[in-house]
């Protein structure tokens, strides 16, 4: 079957082209118009409450009308500041799970600010820093205090400052958790098994003594807390809380970590000589239901448990950051607790303990709040698509979790400005999609276990007329999900391996340990696999980057027996003739590039949009001799909206036959600009 010349997401699916996003950065001067962010235009609507990437939450009464509201920093571009979320509910013993207002920023936000709180009152710091006009002037205006800010001998990513009476002598003391990456490394540390062989992050906790008076500090040389005869340790991104967790009249210490669980720290000492014991991680009761974070990763892991072992605690994602308050206000510390992709967690105290006195907590709930921003979790990777064959282009997206989130148009065409539902997670097979990296599956290392990087495009990969999902991942395994459901239905079958026709061994990727399994495509890693039919045969090929960084063409063909993908061809070239070399880089610098391919300036030809400050309009200006020929146009405006990269898409939310753009940025959101050449 044939389909008419259009990018995918101008047609009502099944289409012959099918766009390709590459990440972020916008033509100067091709529109005068900025970039917005896109609404959900839907009053009543309830969604995720999150900032960008990073949330740092700082819970307290920011308004001062007696219930607490959720301040939340972020450090990210483009969403960099410091958000009030207000509770308009009141008391959380009644409601612990307020309905939030969007957030309103209120200052400049950054990386490692914490709260601690003093008689009861918020103090915030960052490191060496302390803002006493906070709810003024949030991060904007702070005050130095008499300490280096970095107690810790090597450089730190992790750098959490509490201030605490530690010792109960009158004088607030200050503790600081840090994450040393020394040992880790950074990447490509694996060997040939795919065994880890650099260490592991580690996270520390210093106590800096104050001898002088919380008035006028005078502060001792920083030393490390200990448990039992070792020092405090965590897997890096510390975050630590000490407060009275087992009600005993001391402080326990309760830390967080780079990935996703909580280690307990049980005071076995007095108030005034604190003394910890060894570490233990928490779980939740028997009787709690299973937060339900999918992956292939965590089956594996919930199957190593011993039968009749307690479940651990643990978050939907990574790079957690547990503030320690009595949220519910009934007695009992609970986490308010911040996740890489934005999104805060109430984690609610049970009361009760373990056989060894550990308190348990219930599986964590996401705060929600009234829709604003549609958001795609952190790194969104947007495609616009008619995903249930209702005659609008719906967005499905990518995000840094490993999710793929339906957002449905609900205005039908011709409207600019659509109303949007809640997102849904994508499921095939019964299960939602959600690959993630695993102990070994990053070629950045374990600490990188609970992200999936997914990005992905959409088209009719089999033929028989219905859109499939193509994805990659932080994995850079490509593959496939065939539809086996109906146009307005969607319904996809588990996962299957893109798999090419190679001209002899397959390349494999000059670092990491993966090698390719058979015919399947193993290439570079959170790369867009832009499934479309380039040279108009009627067949849908693959264009993406090789395993060398080369923008390449798999070009399909029938033969007998089915539909194949030949071997890759570095067919596409810059305007001078050199092939497209979009990815420099080895190892975790290696991939990275996000891309789509759509007829941008409507001479019937086939362009690419990449990623960078926003996208890169790459103009197709030639073909010849089975190659084609680009000349980098610059970014679509001069608007920079990059954090780590933007994934460009395009959409014709009004129905007026022009692609217009849409990024997704660092910070989950899409970005909208309208195609320069449109009325």
């Amino acid at each position: 079957m044939r389909f008419p010349l259009l990018p995918l997401a101008l047609v009502r699916f099944p289409a012959r082209a099918v766009l390709v996003c590459l990440l972020a950065s916008l033509v100067p001067g091709a529109s005068a118009a900025g970039l917005e962010r896109l609404k959900y235009n839907h009053p009543g609507l309830v969604a995720d409450l999150g900032v960008g990437l990073w949330a740092w939450p700082l819970p307290m009464d920011f308004d001062r009308d007696g219930d607490l509201d959720l301040v939340v920093n972020c450090p990210d571009k483009p969403y960099n500041g410091v958000y009030f979320f207000e509770n308009t509910r009141g008391d959380m013993a009644q409601e612990p799970l307020p309905v939030f207002r969007p957030g309103r920023r209120i200052s400049k936000g950054m990386q490692n600010v914490g709260i601690s709180f003093v008689d009861n009152h918020p103090v915030v710091l960052s490191p060496g820093m302390e803002y006493p006009d906070f709810v003024k002037t949030g991060l904007d205006t702070g005050r130095k205090l008499p300490l280096p800010a970095n107690v810790h001998p090597n450089k730190v990513r992790a750098n959490m400052w509490r201030l605490v009476d530690f010792d109960a002598d009158g004088a607030l003391d200050v503790m600081v958790g840090v994450g040393d990456w020394t040992e880790y490394g950074w990447d490509n540390a694996y060997s040939p098994e795919g065994t880890w062989t650099n260490g592991p992050l580690r996270g520390f906790v210093y106590f800096v003594k104050n001898s002088g008076t919380t008035e006028q500090p005078v502060y001792d040389p920083p030393v490390k807390v200990l448990a039992g005869d070792v020092a405090v340790e965590t897997f890096g991104w510390p975050s630590p809380n000490f407060m009275d967790f087992d009600a005993d009249g001391d402080l326990d210490l309760l830390c967080g970590e780079f990935l996703d669980g909580f280690t307990y720290f049980k005071n076995i000492g007095t108030r005034t000589a604190p003394k910890y014991a060894p570490g233990r991680r928490l779980t939740v009761p028997p009787t709690s239901e299973n937060p339900g974070f999918p992956s292939s990763w965590l089956a594996v892991r919930e199957a190593a448990r011993l039968p009749g072992s307690p479940r651990p605690l643990t978050m939907d994602l990574e790079m957690i950051t547990p503030v320690a308050v009595d949220w519910t206000r009934d007695g009992h510390p609970d986490l308010v607790v911040g996740d890489e992709d934005g999104r805060v967690a109430l984690v609610r105290n049970t009361g009760t303990f373990t056989a060894d006195h550990t308190p348990q907590f219930f599986p964590p709930v996401y705060f929600r709040q009234e829709a604003d921003d549609l958001k795609c979790g952190a790194l969104a990777t947007p495609v616009g698509v008619d995903w249930d064959g209702d005659g609008d282009v719906d967005i499905l997206s990518g995000n840094t979790a490993g999710y793929i989130a339906f957002f449905e148009n609900l205005s039908g065409p011709g409207v600019e400005r659509p109303r949007w539902a809640a997102p849904i997670h994508l499921e095939a097979a019964g299960r939602v999609i959600r690959p993630m990296a695993g102990p070994n599956g990053s070629i950045q290392g374990p600490a990188e276990a609970k992200w999936g990087y997914t990005t992905l495009s959409v088209a009719d990969w089999d033929g028989d007329g219905l859109p499939d999902l193509v994805m990659n991942s932080i994995l850079g395994k490509v593959v496939w999900f065939r539809n086996i459901g109906s146009r307005r239905s969607p319904r996809l079958a588990a996962a299957q391996p893109v798999e090419v026709e190679w001209n002899g061994p397959q390349p494999h990727l000059p670092h990491g340990w993966l090698r390719p399994e058979g015919k399947a495509l193993l290439t570079q890693w959170r790369t867009t696999p832009v499934a479309v039919d380039w040279n108009a045969d009627g067949l849908t090929d693959l264009v993406m980057l090789d395993q060398e960084g080369h923008l390449a063409l798999f070009e399909r063909r029938n033969r007998e027996g089915g539909r194949v993908l030949l071997s890759p061809r570095r067919a596409f070239c810059d305007d001078k003739g050199e092939p497209l070399v979009l990815s420099k880089g080895v190892a975790g610098r290696s991939g990275r590039r996000k891309l789509c391919v759509v007829d941008w300036d409507g001479d019937g030809k086939l362009d690419i949009l990449l990623n960078s400050s926003s996208a890169n309009f790459l103009r197709q200006v030639d073909a010849r001799d089975g190659r084609w020929f680009f000349k980098d146009m610059g970014p679509l405006v001069e608007q920079n909206i990059e954090g780590h990269d933007v994934s460009p898409t395009v959409v014709d939310f009004n129905g007026d036959g022009v692609p217009d753009f849409l990024g997704g940025a660092e910070d989950g959101r899409f970005y909208y600009l309208r195609n320069p050449r449109a009325k």
